[in-house]
């Protein structure tokens, strides 16, 4: 009987300790305790949970308490406070703060230092991040799969938001006296398609969140396939248009019988005519060209809108996307845990303005609002009939009401007309524009003498 002399070999990967260097958070505690323009340099990219070591940690955190209290934080003020807290075993006693000093002084390289800790914190939360969703793709309930991603994202953008130090103001003016000179900000916006409202506004421009309000079937969805329609074809300018009440099919239907001004009614295979093809016919180009994407899914939550914009900005054969437009915030999915649809839609809400700034492009959101405009006399919306939240008012940088009165009334000699209601407008004057409403082509159309 032989033996195997084969030498036994471990195969079990070693145990690696989180991304970290301890030399680079020494280094930057000993320079804020030689010097307090230290902390100016470096309170503005660390924060305590950055620092690795939690005896750095509490040294740093009992500095910043110092820092706040105007008292002072060298080794000698910080070692005081860290007995009175009953921290200083904790910390390695008073020789490893003067250590700190003495091995370390380098306050003009505090903030270089800085970066390095910080860095490497950022490493471990992406480690920490997959490491929870690895977890959660092999054990958590698929049916939370997008509250999973959502609370991902949230993570790993909360440990982004550092107090980085504001541009002064003379920094402000250079760059709106640029802007100004250049024209980047009028290049930046989209115009509203309707000539009077974009007078009025100025345009979309980014940043923006945009609430459309009205009761069903007034012209929601018309006024904002209109928004996009101009955006895309006209301005072909990018937009992504996530649409929870119609199927791409039916949007691609009223977008053809706008551009086309063919009747929805009349758009199938047994009531084309000649006339209507060709109508069709002198619009494809400009409409199959048109950067506009769709997405009709039933499933459209923050967390998928979030991930296509981002998509298209890496991709190479098209243009990052300039707007967004969501019909509409009711349908939309949540996330969220709360039970109470009003915390969830404010969540919601708050989430599209988050949208808004992180993507830098205006957001359309479309809202129902709710049956109050019907107690009244003139059936006119306000903006506080907003549906279920009073958040999207808060949120809102532009609210625009819709109202037709031969939705109530047939027989009013204002029959075919809009009111276009802006009820609150951030940067500007509210007032109320007049167009024609066209619904059989599925459109909005300017009532401007000089349209």
């Amino acid at each position: 009987m032989s033996i195997d002399q084969t030498p036994f070999v471990d195969e079990t990967p070693p145990t690696r300790l989180p991304r970290h260097d301890l030399s680079a958070e020494q280094a930057v505690l000993g320079a804020v305790m030689m010097s307090p323009r230290a902390l100016d340099d470096v309170v503005g990219q660390l924060r305590t949970a950055d620092f690795y070591r939690p005896a750095h940690r509490i040294i740093y955190d009992t500095i910043l308490r110092l820092s706040r209290e105007d008292e002072p934080y060298d080794a000698v003020a910080v070692g005081s406070a860290l007995v009175n807290a009953g921290d200083l075993p904790r910390v390695g006693g008073a020789s490893y703060l003067h250590t700190l000093v003495a091995d370390f002084p380098v306050a003009a390289q505090a903030s270089y230092y800085a970066k390095i800790v910080r860095r490497e914190a950022r490493m471990r939360t992406l480690a920490e991040v997959g490491q929870r969703l690895a977890q959660m793709g092999l054990e958590g309930n698929s049916e939370n799969v997008d509250a999973y991603l959502e609370e991902a994202h949230r993570q790993l953008v909360s440990h982004e938001e550092t107090t980085a130090d504001p541009p002064l103001i003379g920094e402000a003016l250079l760059e709106f006296l640029d802007e100004l000179e250049n024209g980047t900000a009028e290049e930046a916006k989209i115009p509203a398609p309707y000539k009077d409202l974009d007078n009025l506004l100025d345009g979309f421009r980014p940043g923006q969140l945009i609430v459309i309000g009205a009761r069903p079937s007034v012209g929601k969805s018309v006024v904002a396939t209109d928004i996009a329609r101009a955006a895309a074809i006209k301005h072909r300018a990018p937009v992504f248009f996530a649409s929870l009440e119609m199927s791409r099919m039916e949007l691609t239907k009223r977008i053809v019988a706008a551009e086309a001004q063919i009747g929805q009614h009349l758009l199938h295979k047994d009531r084309m005519t000649p006339e209507s093809w060709e109508r069709i016919t002198k619009i494809m180009d400009r409409v199959s060209g048109a950067p506009m994407a769709l997405d009709a899914s039933p499933h459209v939550t923050l967390t998928s809108i979030r991930a296509s914009l981002r998509r298209m900005q890496r991709r190479t054969d098209v243009e990052p996307p300039r707007m967004l437009v969501v019909d509409y915030l009711q349908l939309m999915g949540s996330t969220s845990k709360a039970e109470n649809r009003q915390v969830q839609v404010s969540e919601l809400s708050r989430g599209l303005k988050l949208i808004a700034k992180e993507f830098s492009i205006p957001v359309i959101m479309l809202s129902q609002l709710n049956r109050n405009p019907e107690q009244r006399q003139d059936k006119k919306p306000a903006v506080s009939d907003l549906r279920e939240s009073g958040a999207l008012e808060q949120d809102a940088d532009i609210v625009i009401l819709l109202h037709r009165e031969d939705v109530y009334d047939k027989e009013t000699p204002r029959a075919g007309e809009m009111e276009i209601i802006v009820g609150k407008n951030r940067n500007g004057p509210t007032a109320t524009i007049h167009a024609a409403f066209q619904g059989h082509y599925s459109r909005v159309v300017d009532m401007a003498p000089d349209s």
